[in-house]
This record gives structure tokens, C-alpha cells and sequence, in this order.
């Protein structure tokens, strides 16, 4: 395994920005909403307003499937990486996507709270 990720550099290190970028979301969002006493509001919809509240338990929640998403997705990618570099490469590089969205996600919530 450990000789896999040597050789897949490029997958390795789109995974470790992945999951920087998972970590340090949920870590923005703690830090920024720890304070609050009051339900979080964690989805907000244009035409019926708030549709979800939650707390923190439901960010901590969902940054544990983004990890799980990606060390999943990584160890695909090693597996595909060994078949065709293209479809490794592909799973790296959809999981970067993921984890921006999810990124961008804890930060619109901050930004609402």
C-alpha cells in the first residue's frame, strides 16, 4: 500500500488537499460558530426560506462522510491508478471537486449563522 502511494504522487497529494480541505472547513466552522447557542441554520432554500436547522453535531456529522469520502475515493484511485492513470487521475481530481464544494459549503454556513 504504502509503495501504491510513493508511485501515485500526484493522487496522493490531491488527497491530502482534499482532506485538508474537509478538515480545515469543519474547523473554520467550529471555530466560528462554537459560540452559538441558538439552532444553526444549515440549509436556507430561496423560495421557502429555512429548511434545515441543525447544530454543531450535524457540521461534525458531515465532515465525518467528506473524510470517508475521500479515503474511500483514495484508496479507488490507487486501485484504478494501477489499471489506467487517466481514470486514477479522474477520481483524484473529482474528490479535489468534492471536497471544495463541501469546503464552500461549511463557509456559506458560517456566513448565514
Amino acid at each position: 500500500m504504502w509503495e501504491r502511494i510513493k508511485r501515485s504522487k500526484a493522487v496522493s497529494i490531491a488527497f491530502g488537499a482534499s482532506a485538508l480541505l474537509v478538515v480545515g472547513g469543519w474547523f473554520r466552522a467550529y471555530f466560528a460558530l462554537r459560540a452559538t447557542t441558538q439552532p444553526l441554520i444549515i440549509h436556507f432554500n430561496n423560495y421557502e426560506g429555512i429548511n434545515q436547522i441543525g447544530g454543531m453535531g450535524d457540521l461534525l456529522n458531515t465532515a465525518i462522510f467528506g473524510l470517508v469520502v475521500v479515503l474511500v475515493n483514495f484508496v479507488l484511485a490507487l486501485a484504478l491508478e494501477e489499471r489506467d492513470r487517466f481514470l486514477g487521475k479522474l477520481t483524484a481530481a473529482a474528490t479535489v471537486v468534492f471536497a471544495i464544494l463541501l469546503f464552500i459549503g461549511f463557509s456559506v454556513i458560517v456566513s448565514v449563522n
